[in-house]
C-alpha cells in the first residue's frame, strides 16, 4: 500500500487516466474529487462489499429451494 500526503488542492495520479484530488478536509472527513473514464468503476468499498455479498449469496441458493418458487409463478391457462 503506498501511503502518500496531499493537501487540499492537491492531486495524485493512478495509471495515465485516473486522477483523485484532495477536495476539502476537516477534522473528521475528507472530500476526494475522482476523474476516471466511464469504462472505469469507481465505487464506495462499502457498495462493493454489498455486492460481493449479494453475489456470493446468489450462487448459494440450491436448485431444489428454487423449483417450488418457479412453479408457484408459472401461470396456469
Amino acid at each position: 500500500m503506498l501511503v502518500i500526503r496531499r493537501r487540499a488542492g492537491e492531486s495524485i495520479f493512478i495509471a495515465d487516466d485516473v486522477e483523485i484530488e484532495v477536495l476539502e478536509i476537516t477534522p473528521t472527513r475528507v472530500k476526494l474529487g475522482i476523474k476516471a473514464p466511464k469504462e472505469v468503476p469507481v465505487l464506495r468499498k462499502e457498495v462493493r462489499l454489498t455486492q460481493d455479498h449479494n453475489r456470493a449469496a446468489a450462487q448459494e441458493i440450491s436448485l431444489h429451494l428454487l423449483t417450488p418458487l418457479l412453479s408457484h409463478l408459472r401461470v396456469k391457462p
